[in-house]
C-alpha cells in the first residue's frame, strides 16, 4: 500500500512539473493608458509538450481593493519553451466592468481609468476540458491623466483681421500614447450674455469638421465670411480612434473691422516669411502681395507660381515673371496683382516659391481689391 501511495506521488509531481507554465510580466509602472497596453508579456512552458492556456487579467483599486475591471484572453497554444504575448495574441478579448462608478471606456481599446492599481494575471491550463489556475503573477501600476489638446490661434478674446482664419493647436500629450489620434472642430456663435462655454454647449455649431488628422483646420473658402459684429467660439476635441480622449478649452474671438486706407498690409515694409508647409502662413493682401524668403542656399533665381485654392480646380495664374531674382540672404518681395488676369476679389490663393533643391514654400493669402 505505501509502495502504492510512494507511486501515485512521484507520477502526480512528474505530471504537474511537466505542465508548469510560468509568466513573465513586462508592464512599465506608470505610462499605460490604454487597455491594449496590458497585454504585454511572455508565457513559458517548462514541459515537453505543447499546451492550451487562457491568460486572466483582474484589476483593482489599490487604495480601496475594489475590484474594477476583468479581461479574459482567448485560449492561446503554449508550445515548449517561451512565447511572446501581444495584444494581437491575444484577441479576441472579454471585459467586465465590476464597478462604473470610475468610467471605464467600453471600448476594447479604450482608456483605462485614472489611479494606481494593482493588475493581477492569473494563467489557465486547459486540462481534459477543465481549466485549472498554473500560474498568477501582480504588478502595481499608475495611470496617469492625459493634457488635453491646447488651443494656440486664433488667441482667446483677440480681434482678428483676417475673415477665415487659420485655426490651430496642439495634441493631447504625451502623443505616443494614441494610436490613431484625429480631432473635431467646432464653430459656434456666442450671443449677447453668453459665455463662450455656455455657447458651445447650447448653440448649434456654425461650422464643424470631423476625423481631421492635423493640428489646424482652414476655415473653408466655400463658408461665408465671418462677420466683424459678431463673437465666435471654438473648441477642439481629441479622439483616439473613434473614442475621445480630450478636450480643450473653448476660446473666443472677434473680426476687426478693417479698409485697404487703415490696414497694416498697406504699408511698406509688411512683408509673411514664408513657410515650407503649405497651411503655415496665411494674410490678406490689398492690391500687392508682400512676402520674405531667406535664400540661405544662395540660388540666383526661383520659381515662383500662384494658384486659386477657391475654385475646385486650383488653376495657376499667369504672372508677369516665369522667375523671381534672389539675392543671399533675405529677400522681400512683392507682386502687383490688381487688375492681373486670373485674380479675383476675396478669393484665396496660395503662392508657391520653388527653389533649386525642389523645396516648395509657401504663402497663403486672401485678395482683396483695394478699389472696392
Amino acid at each position: 500500500m505505501r509502495s502504492l501511495l510512494l507511486l501515485l506521488s512521484i507520477s502526480c509531481l512528474a505530471k504537474s512539473l511537466d505542465g508548469q507554465v510560468l509568466i513573465n510580466l513586462q508592464l512599465p509602472p506608470s505610462g499605460i493608458t490604454l487597455k491594449s497596453q496590458l497585454w504585454n508579456f511572455s508565457l513559458i512552458n517548462t514541459g515537453t509538450a505543447k499546451v492550451d492556456v487562457r491568460v486572466d487579467i483582474s484589476i483593482r483599486d489599490q487604495a480601496g481593493n475594489i475590484q474594477v475591471l476583468a479581461g479574459s484572453s482567448k485560449s492561446l497554444e503554449l508550445p515548449k519553451g517561451m512565447k511572446q504575448v501581444q495584444y494581437q495574441d491575444a484577441q479576441p478579448i472579454t471585459y467586465t466592468v465590476y464597478n462604473s462608478n470610475y468610467g471605464v471606456d467600453t471600448n476594447p481599446d479604450g482608456f483605462l481609468p485614472i489611479g494606481n492599481f494593482q493588475v493581477c494575471y492569473t494563467v489557465f491550463q486547459y486540462i481534459s476540458d477543465a481549466a485549472e489556475s498554473v500560474a498568477e503573477e501582480c504588478q502595481g501600476i499608475e495611470i496617469e491623466p492625459v493634457s488635453p489638446p491646447l488651443l494656440v490661434l486664433p488667441a482667446d478674446s483677440e480681434k482678428i483681421i483676417v475673415t477665415r482664419p487659420l485655426f490651430t493647436w496642439t495634441p493631447p500629450v504625451p502623443i505616443s500614447r494614441f494610436s490613431a489620434l484625429n480631432y473635431d472642430w467646432t464653430l459656434v456663435e456666442v450671443l449677447p450674455g453668453q459665455s463662450g462655454d455656455l455657447a458651445v454647449q447650447q448653440n448649434l455649431p456654425l461650422l464643424t469638421a470631423s476625423s481631421l488628422s492635423a493640428t489646424n483646420f482652414q476655415y473653408p473658402a466655400s463658408s461665408p465670411e465671418l462677420d466683424s459684429t459678431k463673437t465666435y467660439a471654438w473648441q477642439i476635441t481629441a479622439k483616439n480612434n473613434s473614442n475621445a480622449v480630450g478636450k480643450s478649452e473653448v476660446w473666443t474671438f472677434r473680426i476687426a473691422k478693417l479698409s485697404p486706407d487703415t490696414t497694416n498690409y498697406k504699408q511698406e515694409g509688411y512683408y509673411i516669411r514664408l513657410a515650407p508647409q503649405s497651411e503655415a502662413s496665411y494674410t490678406i493682401c490689398f492690391g500687392d502681395v508682400r512676402y520674405e524668403y531667406v535664400n540661405d542656399i544662395n540660388d540666383s533665381t526661383a520659381q515662383v507660381h500662384i494658384y486659386d485654392i477657391t475654385l475646385a480646380n486650383h488653376p495657376e495664374v499667369t504672372l508677369d515673371i516665369a522667375e523671381q531674382k534672389l539675392r543671399f540672404g533675405q529677400n522681400f518681395i512683392k507682386h502687383s496683382l490688381a487688375g492681373m488676369s486670373g485674380i479675383i476679389n476675396r478669393h484665396l490663393y496660395l503662392l508657391e516659391l520653388r527653389d533649386s533643391r525642389n523645396q516648395s514654400w509657401y504663402l497663403k493669402f486672401e485678395y482683396r481689391d483695394p478699389n472696392q
